[in-house]
């Protein structure tokens, strides 16, 4: 297992929301990346006309666990490298203005995921403004705000990376979704599909598999099934494994048939 940037006992004595932002973001991906990849984050800095940016980047990243969820759940093709931004200076919020000048300088980076650190909570009207970015440009900005901070450094300090991994493909997917309104009878149906997503998120912890590959591939059945309407063949059509694989998974593992049947309680 790779080395993580500070003991595992250690995690929950640190206290990530004294840490300034940028440290705190860095600290939390390096965390993160750290757990089931090499990929050290690299440092450095990216200027728009309006701001600058401390950026924490993992070059090669077509093997992270991240990368591969979201090629697994079709939500992006390959993506080379994994940038994170946290906007410096004395006015670290970042409004309408700021988040267009980020898009200009990142649109022409299609093979980069780029995940845009908020120092509060994340405006409504962002999502529009970035599904707008990822079809006009084809380039994915996921926005975390304080509050989605904090829920991945708790998981974090409980050793649920597996939660944080599907927290990001759940915004991811919602970016290159859009806003479009279903129809009542399927409105209804992804209303079920957040409700059971969020309620296995907590409960992730002990999902393994024998290789990354595995586990990979159980998270993102896991994603597919509410969609699919519970269709057991559309959700391993989705995640790209066969029916014999799926009912070996149901008798032999125990946490994902728990996660399986899970629900919001």
């Amino acid at each position: 297992m790779p080395k993580k940037p500070f003991p595992r006992s250690e995690w929950k004595s640190v206290e990530w929301g004294c840490m300034p932002l940028t440290l705190r973001t860095r600290t939390l991906f390096a965390s993160l990346f750290a757990y089931h990849c090499r990929r050290p984050l690299i440092a450095g800095r990216r200027k728009t006309i309006f701001g600058r940016y401390a950026s924490f980047s993992i070059r090669h990243a077509e093997r992270s666990p991240l990368a591969q969820l979201l090629k697994e759940c079709a939500i992006t093709d390959e993506v080379s490298k994994i940038e994170v931004l946290v906007k410096e200076g004395e006015d670290p919020e970042i409004d309408d203005t700021d988040l267009e000048a980020v898009i200009r300088s990142v649109r022409e980076e299609q093979d980069t995921l780029f995940i845009l650190v908020y120092p509060g909570a994340v405006p409504e009207d962002d999502y529009p403004r970035l599904f707008r970015a990822f079809t006009r440009h084809l380039v994915i900005i996921l926005p975390l705000g304080k509050k989605e901070l904090s829920r991945m450094e708790r998981w974090i300090v409980k050793g649920n990376f597996n939660a944080c991994l599907v927290y990001l493909a759940i915004i991811a997917d919602r970016i290159t979704t859009g806003p479009a309104p279903l129809p009542d009878k399927y409105a209804s149906r992804e209303e079920w599909q957040r409700e059971a997503n969020a309620a296995r998120l907590n409960h992730l912890t002990d999902l393994k598999g024998p290789q990354l590959r595995t586990l990979i591939k159980k998270l993102s059945f896991l994603l597919s099934f509410e969609r699919s309407g519970m269709e057991i063949s559309e959700a391993c059509e989705h995640a790209h494994i066969s029916r014999k694989t799926f009912y070996l998974w149901n008798a032999k593992d125990p946490v994902f048939k728990k996660l399986l049947n899970i629900r919001n309680t």
